[in-house]
């Protein structure tokens, strides 16, 4: 038996839209006609403090994660991912409590950037990951990583929220796609990564390659691991 783990809860929403993004994407590689053409799926919703924002409570929620880690591979999980960008800052800690491969996100990102020839990506995400260096690593010399000024990540970072605690309107939803193209063009960007797993529920459904969902990036990857395809 095989399961894919997710270290999830930050925040819940992405979490049961990355489960979502599991079971649709199954029908790539079973009949998903039955109960049992479908992956194990180990979801952890882990209610970790709010690292995010306060750089503080960073060593609980490690503290936290760490021990969710190790519940995974006990529960049989054979490939985890962890359902937010912000939490890869913990990623080399989480590892090396576990025997099971975690798929990282900023390097599988790097790879479809790679893979599509992008030279200029934009990132929206929260401020940790804007002031980290996950996916200036991730990408080394691949593409510039170019990162909106203070007044946009400002508004992206009150947006996730809205999305977080439910208040996310249809006008501020229109708003974000505004932002986010004018971003884009400003800046003349092949391709924006949306660098929270919140973001990609704020912009909402898109079929634009040019925007690199993370959620549906892990989804894929995450699934072509299970499958060994």
């Amino acid at each position: 038996m095989s399961a894919i783990g997710i270290l999830g809860g930050m925040g819940p929403q992405a979490s049961t839209r990355l489960y979502e993004l599991l079971i649709e994407g199954t029908q790539k590689y079973t009949p998903a006609a039955f109960d049992d053409d479908y992956p194990e799926i180990i979801l952890l919703n882990v209610p970790v403090p709010n690292f995010i924002s306060n750089k503080n409570q960073l060593p609980n929620a490690k503290n936290i994660l760490i021990e969710r880690t190790k519940l995974l591979e006990m529960a049989g999980s054979t490939v985890n991912g962890i359902a937010c960008n912000t939490a890869h800052i913990l990623l080399p800690e989480l590892q090396a409590v576990t025997n099971v491969p975690f798929l990282s996100l900023p390097k599988l990102v790097a790879n479809r950037i790679s893979a599509n020839n992008y030279k200029r990506v934009g990132l929206l995400a929260t401020p940790t990951t804007l002031h980290s260096t996950l996916y200036d690593e991730a990408l080394d010399s691949t593409a510039k990583l170019i990162r909106p000024n203070t007044k946009l990540a400002k508004i992206v970072e009150q947006y996730i929220y809205k999305q977080l605690n439910g208040t996310l309107s249809t006008a501020d939803q229109k708003d974000f796609r505004r932002q986010f193209a004018d971003f884009k063009q400003t800046n003349n960007l092949d391709a924006v990564i949306l660098g929270c797993t919140e973001l990609p529920l704020v912009y909402g459904k898109t079929n634009d390659p040019n925007i690199l969902d993370t959620l549906q990036i892990l989804s894929d990857s995450l699934l072509a691991y299970y499958y060994k395809k």
